[in-house]
C-alpha cells in the first residue's frame, strides 16, 4: 500500500466530492484505416499497464483516509464494438465514470465503423496520469503494436511518491507573499453564476495561421523570451481587457519530473502553478512581456512547492463557486504526432464532443491551431468565439507593433467600434421644447378633458391652467429664478410646480420629511426664494447662516449664495374646488403665455441628490431636457389621451416629474395620491382605473404584499435594481413592466427594457429617444461587446450641471467625442456591459455610491456627517446584505445618542442600522481604506455573533463528538461552530462522512458537509436523511428501528 501525493489526494477528494464527474478523464481518440488487429492491440496495452504499476493502482478508503494499491498485472480488457455511428459512444466511454475504489483506472475501445475502418478510444483517469503520461502512452502503444520493447524504465511512480512531497521553505514563502490577497478574475458571465462550481462545458477550437505562429516564434528570439511567454501575455491581456482588472491569476502545468529517470514514467507528475500578471497603468505590450517574462522566471524558480501545499498554506477562503486561486488556464503544447503511429495503419486524431471543464476558461495553443475550453454554466459559445477571435487579434497586432498600449489592444475595433459607438445609439432624435407648451398645446386640444384627480378635487385641462396662470401672475419671479416648494401632497402642489415654471423660474422641491439642517443647507446653497411652504425651517435658528452647511463646520468653497428670510408663502386661491365640466373658465386667466416665458435651455427644476463631499449637490434640468423626456416615454409607452398616471412618488424624488407631466403633456389623467402607502395605493389604483404606474421595486414589492393585481396597467420599475424574482412574481399580474434606468443628471430615465414573460436575467435596455449611452473603461475608451465598464450617457437629456459648482460639474460631465459639437456626456459612475442584442446589463456602481430601497446614497455623505460627530474620530459606510452599515473608530460609547444625532442631520433612508465599532480601521498597502477587508456584522463583538451553545441533541452530540475527534482537542465544539472557521478542511470532511456512515448507516454526500458547515445544521441533514430512509422501508422494519433509542439509532 502506498502514500497519495498531493495532487492525487485532490483528485481523489474531487471525485468524492461528486463521483459521477469526469472533468478529470484523460482521453485520446483516433480514426484508424487499415488492417487493424485487435489482439496485438490488447498485448501492447497489457504490456503497458504491467510496465507502469500505477495504471494498476486502486485508491481505497483506509481509515477514514484514500490509500494506493497496486494490484498484480492481468491481461488487458479491450473492449471491441461494431457500429457505423462511432460518436456517440465515444462520447459515453470517455464520460463513465470510473470507481477508485475498484476499478482498473485505464480502458480502451476499439469500434469497427466499416471494413477496416475504426475509432479507437483510450481513457485514463488524471489521479493516475497527466498530459505527458498520454504521450509516452502513445508512443509505447505504437512501439509494442509494432513489435518492438520499450527501453527498461529507470524508476517507478513509488519512488515518486516516497520523496518528499513537500516544497523548499523559501519557495512557500515566495508564492505566499505572491499571492496573497490576489482577486478571483470576474470575467462577465452569460448567466448567474451557480452557487457551487460546475463543471459543464463546451469547447472552441480555431486553427491559427502557420505564419503568425512563426511569427511569434521570431519574436520571442527577438525579446529574449520563450514563445510560450509571449503567448501567455498575450492571453493575459485578452482577460484583462474582458474583465476590466488589471491583477489577472492564470494557472498553468508543469511536467514536475524533477528528475531525469521520471521522464518515462507514465504517472500524475504535473504541478500546477500560477502566474500573477501586473498589467497596470496601461503599459504597452513589450513592457507586458517583460513582466510576465520576470515573473515566470520567479515561478519556475520556486516551482518546486506542490499545488495543494500553497493551497493550504495560503488558507484560500472557501468560495464554492469558484476554483481556488486561479479561474483561467493556459498550455503551449507540442503536439507534431498527436494521435497514434500503428505501422501499416492510417491514423487520424479527432477531438471528441466531451461536454466538461475543469476550469472557467483554458486556452491552449500548438503548432496549428488553438483549444478554447470553458464552462457552459457560465459562456455562451458566442461569446467565446469572439475570445478567440481577439486573442488571435492581439497576436496578430502586437507582432507588427510591441509598443501598443493594453487600453488599445482591448478596444473594440471595425464593424464592434461602430456598433456600440453609433449602431445601438440610433434612438429617435432628441426633441426641444418645453413641458408648460406641451401642457399648453392639450389644454387648446381637450379643455374639457379630466387632467387633475386629488382627493375631492377633479380638474378639467381648463381648469387646472386657470388655477396655473393665475398663480403665476402672483409669483414675484421669473427667468433665472429659483422657487422653493414645500407643500403637502395635493392639488396646490400640482398647481404651484406648473405656475412656478410658466414664470420662467426653476423650482427646487424640499421634502418634508428630510431633517431641518439638510432643508436650510438647500435653501443656502440654491439661493431659492422660498415662496411656497407649510413649513420651512428657519436659518436663523442655525448656527451658521452661511450657505456652505456643513456637519462638521468645513465650509465649501464653491458655494457662495446667502439665503434671503423666510417669507410666508400667499394663500393659494380655492382649494378644494371639484370639477366641473360645464363650469365656464375666467376669460382674464385662460392665457397660457405669461409674461416671462421660458426658454427650452432655462432650468426648469434643481434637485438635490447625495454629495460625496457630505453635502447635497443640486441638479440642474433645463426644459429642453424635461420635454425630451416626456416625449421619448410618450413613444416608448404609447402614452396617450385617456390614459391614467398614478403620481405617488415624493417630490424629492426625481422620477415624480414623469407621473406629473407626462399625463399632462399626451392629453391624460393624474391621479395624485395623498396616501402612498401600499395598500391605499392598491385602493386608489382601481377605483380611478389608473393605467400607467410607477415605482421603485421596493414599492412593487410593498404592493404585491397587498395581493396587488391589475391585468390592464403598465408598470413601471426603477431607482434600483430590479430583481429577477420580483419580476417575474410581478410580470403576470400587470399588462406590461417596463424596466428602467437613469441618473438624476440625464432627467429621471435614460434607457427601458420590457420584461418579457418569465425573464431569466434583467436588463436595463437600450436607450430611449434623443439619449447616447457608451460602455468605456478606465481611459473612457469604448469597451467591447459583453465587457463590464462605466456607463456614459449624453444626448437631449443630460443636465446643465451641478449649481454653484463648477469644478465637479467639469469632473462630472465630459466633452462627447461622438456627438456635435458642444455635446456633453454624464459619467454615470455604475458599471454595465452591453449584452449581444445591444441592451444593457446594470451590474452595481463603480464607486462607493449606492442605491437603497429606490434611493441614491453617497457613502460618503454619510462618513462625513459621522466624522462630525462627538467622540468618531473616523467612519466607513458600507452595504452588507441590503443592510446599511458604519464602522466607527473608536467604538462609540453611546449608539444610541449617535443614531439620534445622525437623525438629525440626514434623511430616514440614509440613518445605518448598525453602527458597528472598531479599534482602527483596514488599510491597503497604499494606506487607503480597505473595504473589502472589512469585518461582516456576524464576526464583530455585540453584532449578532452566536455564542457558545453546547449540543441540545443526541444527533449534535454525535456530530461534535466527530469532530472533535477528526479535529484534535481544543475548545468544546457548540452548535453553531462552523466546520472550517475552527480548523477543518476539506480532507477531513472525508473523515467525518465516513465516521458518520460507520456509526449511524447514513451516508451524506461531501457537497452536503459543506453545505451544512455548523454541528445545528449537519444534524438536522442527518435527521432528515433518518427520516427519508425509514420513510422508504416496509412499515413493520421501519417501526421496529424508530421505537428504539435514539442514542442507540445514531451509534
Amino acid at each position: 500500500m502506498l502514500p497519495l501525493s498531493l495532487a492525487q489526494e485532490r483528485l481523489w477528494f474531487l471525485h468524492r466530492l461528486d463521483p459521477r464527474d469526469p472533468s478529470y478523464h484523460l482521453f485520446h481518440v483516433a480514426r484508424l484505416s487499415g488492417p487493424v488487429d485487435p489482439d496485438r492491440l490488447a498485448a501492447a496495452l497489457t504490456e503497458i499497464v504491467t510496465r507502469h504499476e500505477v495504471l494498476r493502482a486502486r485508491f481505497p478508503v483506509r481509515d477514514g483516509s484514500p490509500a494506493q494499491v497496486v494490484d498484480p498485472p492481468e491481461p488487458f480488457a479491450l473492449e471491441l464494438i461494431s457500429d457505423d455511428a462511432p460518436d456517440p459512444l465515444v462520447t459515453d466511454r470517455i464520460s463513465r465514470p470510473f470507481d477508485l475504489a475498484a476499478d482498473r483506472l485505464i480502458r480502451a475501445t476499439l469500434i469497427a465503423t466499416g471494413p477496416e475502418r475504426f475509432t479507437f478510444c483510450l481513457v485514463v483517469h488524471h489521479i493516475v496520469a497527466d498530459a505527458w503520461s498520454l504521450g509516452l502512452l502513445r508512443h509505447e502503444l505504437a512501439l509494442l503494436y509494432g513489435g518492438e520493447e520499450p527501453p527498461p524504465l529507470p524508476a517507478r511512480y513509488s519512488d515518486f511518491l516516497l520523496e518528499a512531497d513537500a516544497g523548499a521553505p523559501k519557495s512557500l514563502d515566495y508564492w505566499t507573499e505572491v499571492l496573497v490577497g490576489a482577486p478571483p478574475l470576474e470575467l462577465p458571465a452569460d448567466r448567474p453564476r451557480p452557487p457551487v462550481v460546475t463543471t459543464s462545458g463546451g469547447h472552441v477550437q480555431r486553427d491559427l495561421p502557420e505564419s503568425l505562429l512563426s511569427a511569434v516564434d521570431r519574436f520571442a528570439a527577438v525579446e529574449r523570451c520563450t514563445p510560450f511567454m509571449v503567448l501567455m501575455t498575450a492571453y493575459q491581456v485578452l482577460l484583462s481587457g474582458r474583465s476590466g482588472s488589471t491583477d489577472i491569476s492564470v494557472g498553468f502545468a508543469t511536467a514536475g519530473r524533477r528528475k531525469q529517470e521520471y521522464e518515462p514514467l507514465i504517472g500524475l507528475f504535473a504541478n500546477t502553478l500560477v502566474l500573477r500578471g501586473d498589467l497596470s497603468g496601461d503599459p504597452t505590450f513589450r513592457e507586458s512581456l517583460r513582466r510576465t517574462r520576470s515573473r515566470l522566471l520567479a515561478a519556475y524558480g520556486h516551482g518546486d512547492v506542490p499545488f495543494d501545499q500553497l493551497l493550504t498554506a495560503l488558507d484560500v477562503a472557501r468560495d464554492q463557486s469558484r476554483t481556488p486561486l486561479f479561474q483561467a488556464m493556459f498550455g503551449l503544447f507540442n503536439l507534431a504526432n498527436p494521435t497514434l503511429t500503428l505501422p501499416g495503419i492510417e491514423t487520424e486524431h479527432v477531438e471528441p464532443d466531451f461536454p466538461h471543464a475543469t476550469h472557467e476558461l483554458r486556452f491552449a495553443v500548438w503548432e496549428k491551431g488553438m483549444l478554447a475550453v470553458y464552462n457552459s454554466d457560465l459562456f455562451d459559445r458566442e461569446t467565446i468565439e469572439r475570445y478567440v477571435a481577439k486573442y488571435q487579434d492581439i497576436l496578430e497586432r502586437v507582432i507588427l507593433d510591441p509598443e501598443i498600449r493594453l487600453s488599445r489592444l482591448t478596444a473594440p475595433r471595425g464593424d464592434e467600434l461602430d456598433l456600440v459607438v453609433r449602431g445601438w445609439n440610433q434612438a429617435a432624435p432628441g426633441v426641444s421644447g418645453t413641458f408648460d407648451a406641451m401642457f399648453a398645446a392639450q389644454v387648446e386640444a381637450r379643455p374639457d378633458a379630466l387632467a387633475l384627480v386629488c382627493g375631492p378635487d377633479r380638474l378639467s385641462y381648463a381648469e387646472l391652467n386657470r388655477r396655473v396662470t393665475e398663480l403665476a401672475r402672483r409669483i414675484p419671479a421669473g427667468r433665472g429664478d429659483l422657487v422653493a416648494i414645500q407643500l403637502s401632497r395635493s392639488t396646490d402642489l400640482l398647481v404651484t410646480l406648473l405656475a412656478v415654471q410658466r414664470t420662467g423660474a426653476a423650482y427646487v422641491p424640499l421634502d418634508p420629511e428630510y431633517p431641518t439642517a439638510r432643508r436650510a443647507f438647500v435653501l443656502a446653497d440654491s439661493g431659492a426664494k422660498p415662496l411656497f411652504s407649510e413649513s420651512l425651517p428657519n436659518p436663523e435658528a442655525l448656527p451658521n447662516r452661511e450657505a456652505s452647511w456643513n456637519p462638521g463646520g468645513a465650509s465649501n468653497p464653491e458655494t457662495a449664495s446667502n439665503p434671503e428670510p423666510l417669507s410666508n408663502p400667499e394663500p393659494l386661491s380655492n382649494p378644494g374646488t371639484s370639477y366641473n365640466p360645464e363650469a365656464s373658465p375666467n376669460p382674464e386667466a385662460t392665457a397660457t403665455n405669461p409674461k416671462f416665458p421660458p426658454s427650452p435651455g432655462d432650468p426648469a427644476y434643481v434637485l438635490y441628490t447625495s454629495g460625496s463631499t457630505g453635502q447635497p449637490k443640486g441638479v440642474t434640468v433645463p426644459h429642453s431636457a424635461l420635454a425630451n423626456l416626456l416625449a421619448a416615454m410618450a413613444g416608448q409607452l404609447g402614452s396617450a389621451p385617456g390614459d391614467v398616471w398614478l403620481a405617488a412618488t415624493s417630490l424629492s424624488f426625481d422620477i415624480s416629474a414623469l407621473e406629473l407631466y407626462l399625463p399632462l403633456a399626451t392629453g391624460g389623467t393624474v391621479v395624485l395620491a395623498e396616501n402612498t402607502e401600499a395598500p391605499a395605493l392598491a385602493r386608489l389604483i382601481r377605483a380611478e382605473r389608473v393605467t400607467h404606474a410607477q415605482a421603485t421595486p421596493s414599492g412593487w414589492r410593498a404592493l404585491l404584499d397587498t395581493g396587488f393585481r391589475d391585468p390592464a396597467l403598465v408598470a413601471l420599475a426603477g431607482g434600483e435594481a430590479l430583481p429577477p424574482a420580483l419580476a417575474r412574481e410581478l410580470r403576470p399580474r400587470v399588462a406590461r413592466l417596463v424596466n428602467v434606468y437613469g441618473p438624476t443628471e440625464t432627467t429621471i430615465w435614460s434607457t427601458s427594457w420590457e420584461v418579457p414573460e418569465n425573464p431569466g436575467e434583467i436588463r436595463i435596455g437600450s436607450p430611449i429617444g434623443g439619449t447616447r449611452c457608451y460602455v468605456v473603461g478606465e481611459h473612457l475608451d469604448p469597451r467591447v461587446i459583453g465587457v463590464p465598464g462605466e456607463l456614459l450617457i449624453g444626448g437631449s437629456g443630460v443636465a446643465l450641471g451641478y449649481h454653484g459648482r463648477p469644478a465637479l460639474t467639469a469632473d462630472r460631465f465630459v466633452p462627447d467625442p461622438y456627438g456635435p459639437p458642444g455635446a456633453r456626456l454624464y459619467r454615470t459612475g455604475d458599471t454595465v456591459r452591453h449584452r449581444p442584442d445591444g441592451t444593457l446589463e446594470f451590474l452595481g456602481r463603480a464607486d462607493n455610491q449606492i442605491k437603497l430601497r429606490g434611493h441614491r446614497i453617497e457613502l460618503g455623505e454619510i462618513e462625513s456627517v459621522l466624522e462630525s460627530l462627538p467622540g468618531v474620530r473616523q467612519a466607513v459606510a458600507a452595504v452588507h446584505d441590503e443592510i446599511l452599515l458604519a464602522y466607527v473608530v473608536p467604538p462609540p460609547a453611546d449608539q444610541d445618542e449617535l443614531l439620534r444625532l445622525l437623525a438629525d442631520r440626514l434623511p430616514e433612508y440614509m440613518i445605518p442600522a448598525f453602527l458597528l465599532g472598531l479599534d482602527a480601521l483596514p488599510l491597503t498597502a497604499n494606506g487607503k481604506v480597505d473595504r473589502r477587508a472589512l469585518p461582516p456584522p456576524d464576526g464583530l463583538p455585540g453584532a449578532g455573533r452566536p455564542e457558545f451553545v453546547a449540543p441540545r441533541t443526541d444527533a449534535e452530540e454525535l456530530v461534535a463528538e466527530i469532530w472533535t475527534d477528526v479535529l484534535g482537542p481544543g475548545s468544546p465544539i457548540g452548535v453553531f461552530d462552523d466546520f472550517f472557521r475552527i480548523g477543518g478542511h476539506s480532507l477531513m470532511t472525508v473523515r467525518v462522512s465516513v465516521r458518520l456512515a460507520v456509526l449511524t448507516g447514513i451516508e451524506l454526500p461531501l457537497r452536503t458537509l459543506f453545505a451544512r458547515r455548523t454541528v445545528a445544521d449537519l444534524a438536522a441533514a442527518l435527521e432528515e436523511r433518518l427520516r427519508e430512509e425509514l420513510a422508504a422501508m416496509p412499515e413493520d422494519e421501519a417501526e421496529r428501528l424508530a421505537s428504539q433509542e435514539t442514542a442507540q439509532t445514531w451509534r
